[in-house]
């Protein structure tokens, strides 16, 4: 496998005490890196008893195997940890730049415990690691956050990862923030670090440390992958608009979940959308060494914002912040997402908590009294504004409510409220209606953190022909988005594409958005070639089966069960009433019976002893002391 970047660094916050070693060679063969390792890690390590925000917390921010290398596109990080959104498996990726100076510090994975007494940040310049004091910078948004750590390090051109004042604020939606844009938003992880006083890890990597060479047979795969995305009709979509234009996608689809699910279409989705303002970019942005730069800055021209400069942000969230909220005003969205960003929120999950106090106020569920005078109306993007800033300090008895998530604010609200929460696992679920995408339905039920498009990336459902669906799948049905037939075996090999893909740092924008390499056939070239060790796409397929199995054995360990495999009732019952999905409901029971069937798991849903011990699994309980880290 790759020899550089492949330490293990264990933090102790607590003690202050820093342990570096290699990690064993037998863990990266199996778990790769990225949310592969930290699933391991967790799984391996975290006992029943420790609560998401206890001091014996783990937090584990991963490098994926092939991050800062010369393959392009690999500037992904991972962050592991239990969630205290869901009390499950937390996990959440980022590109950007971190990720990648982390690695070329020759780390793979940073595993940090305990609680400083003080704020602090993690200083990593090289191979020098110490924790400092970040007084200075708590209580900073974003921004200034970032700009006072470097200073407070020495280091103006280094890379942080931290926490706005909602992750100080231990507010259950949190986001650790990698760089402008870059979050690893969902399943609340910033709270984590604010649990554990860490306001940010700033990493340097040293001049030497890009000067590694690469073999002839890796250039050539990075070139051949490279021509390969080039040549597709959407290469320039992706390097102009980026994932903006989707926002009308599922509007005319009929599968939009618009005014937070109580409708498939919007009326104002054409100024809803960020591709209407493609003349207000000042510039395109990537990751690291990537070509696709589907990232943008804008400059506001007009409106209440006008002035205003930031990221155009990405579908989901200006989805969430558009149509979810009904807002028609794109550039309302674009200022709340970068606002999310400041106060390190997950745009999605701070999105999906307004539209739901929202519907509430507009049902006569929250009344005026309750929301201290907003008006909560459909697009009022002044309170929605306030309500975030009240999300975010927790400044309110509405805002405390909503900042512990949307399923916890239903059990304070009460008065029925419950109806109208949209969340699989406790984590809210992202625009797209299931019962218009029914394999991404089925992705949204078994998803181990959550209702998450992004956790299967079920794409085949609508963008395969039906011979390709015949090929993968065995049936051309497969490729029809609104039938259930063959739903279970895509999501079953997407879900384990995606484990593989997040492990190795690739961004799925080109992977899966782009090539739709979902056998792993192009994944597996590129392993090949840049660790020597020749593997196949069935190879990364069965690691990606042991990484889903390892996340399900660990939620199980906090008490989930197959019960939680579901979807909200209304989309299980209620008929999508106009348009293209007319009719359709999601039919759930058979499509999970299979997709259990097809995972070689019970009929209850358990990992069975006889899958544990098939994948290695066994012994994996969370009594091992973090001191055997290295074994």
């Amino acid at each position: 496998m790759i020899n550089s970047g492949s330490d293990l660094v264990m933090i102790n916050l607590s003690t202050r005490e820093i342990t570096r070693k290699p990690c064993p060679g037998h863990v990266i063969k199996n778990y790769l890196g990225g949310r592969g390792l930290g699933d391991y890690i967790l799984l391996k390590h975290l006992g029943a008893a420790t609560g998401p925000l206890d001091p014996e917390n783990i937090l584990v921010v991963a490098s994926g195997l092939l991050t800062g290398s010369r393959m392009i596109t690999t500037g992904r990080v991972h962050v592991s940890s239990r969630s205290p959104l869901t009390g499950l498996i937390g996990t959440s990726n980022s590109g950007g730049m971190f990720g990648s100076e982390l690695k070329l510090c020759g780390i793979l994975a940073l595993v940090i415990t305990g609680r400083s007494e003080a704020p602090a940040f993690i200083k990593i310049t090289g191979d020098q690691i110490t924790i400092e004091d970040a007084s200075p910078a708590w209580g900073l948004p974003r921004q200034e956050a970032a700009e006072k750590l470097l200073e407070l390090a020495g280091e103006k051109n280094a890379r942080a990862a931290l926490i706005g004042p909602a992750g100080e604020k231990l507010v259950s939606l949190a986001s650790i923030m990698v760089g402008p844009g870059h979050a690893c938003g969902r399943t609340g992880l910033g709270a984590v670090m604010g649990s554990k006083n860490l306001k940010g890890i700033v990493v340097k990597k040293t001049a030497a440390a890009a000067a590694e060479k690469v073999p002839a047979e890796a250039v050539r795969a990075v070139k051949n992958y490279l021509a390969k995305l080039k040549t597709l009709p959407d290469w320039e979509e992706w390097t102009t608009l980026g994932s903006t234009d989707s926002v009308i996608w599922t509007h005319q689809l009929g599968a939009c979940g618009a005014k937070n699910y109580s409708q498939v279409t919007f009326d104002g989705i054409e100024t809803a959308t960020g591709a209407s303002f493609k003349d207000m970019i000042v510039k395109y942005r990537g990751c690291y060494n990537c070509p696709v730069r589907c990232k943008a800055t804008v400059k506001i021209d007009r409106g209440r914002h006008k002035g205003f400069e930031g990221d155009r942000g990405e579908y989901e969230p200006l989805s969430t912040w558009g149509p979810k909220c009904g807002n028609a005003d794109g550039l309302e969205s674009i200022y709340l997402c970068n606002l999310c960003d400041e106060y390190g929120l997950d745009s999605i999950g701070a999105g999906n908590a307004v539209a739901f106090a929202i519907d509430l106020y507009e049902r006569g569920i929250l009344t005026v009294g309750d929301t201290g005078g907003l008006e909560l109306t459909w697009g009022n993007a002044e309170s929605m504004e306030e309500l975030l800033r009240q999300i975010a300090d927790r400044s309110t008895w509405l805002g405390d409510a909503l900042a512990r998530g949307m399923k916890q604010a239903a059990g304070i609200i009460g008065r029925g409220s419950e109806k109208y929460t949209h969340t699989v696992k406790g984590l809210s679920m992202t625009i797209m209606d299931p019962r218009g995408f029914k394999g991404s339905g089925l992705g949204y039920a078994v998803s181990n953190r959550g209702a998450d498009f992004g956790y299967v990336y079920a794409k085949p459902e609508y963008a395969y022909t039906r011979e390709q669906a015949l090929k993968a799948y065995g049936t051309e049905k497969a490729a029809d988005r609104l039938a259930e037939e063959g739903k279970p075996p895509m999501v079953r090999q997407c879900m384990l594409a995606n484990a593989v893909v997040d492990s190795l740092g690739i961004c799925k924008i080109p992977e899966f958005g782009m090539i739709m390499d979902f056998d792993l056939q192009e994944a597996a070239k590129l392993v090949t070639a840049f660790t020597g060790s020749a593997v196949t796409g069935e190879d990364l397929l069965k690691t990606g089966e042991r990484i889903v199995n390892a996340e399900r054995l660990f939620n199980f360990r906090y008490g989930a069960t197959a019960k939680d495999d579901t979807l909200p009732a209304k989309f299980l019952t209620e008929p999508i009433k106009e348009g293209p999905c007319r009719g359709s409901v999601v039919n759930l029971t058979p499509m999970l019976k299979e997709f259990y069937a097809l995972m070689g798991w019970q009929e209850d849903g358990v990992v069975g002893k006889d899958k544990v011990n098939q994948l290695n699994l066994a012994g994996l309980t969370g009594d091992t002391p973090l001191d055997r880290l290295w074994e």
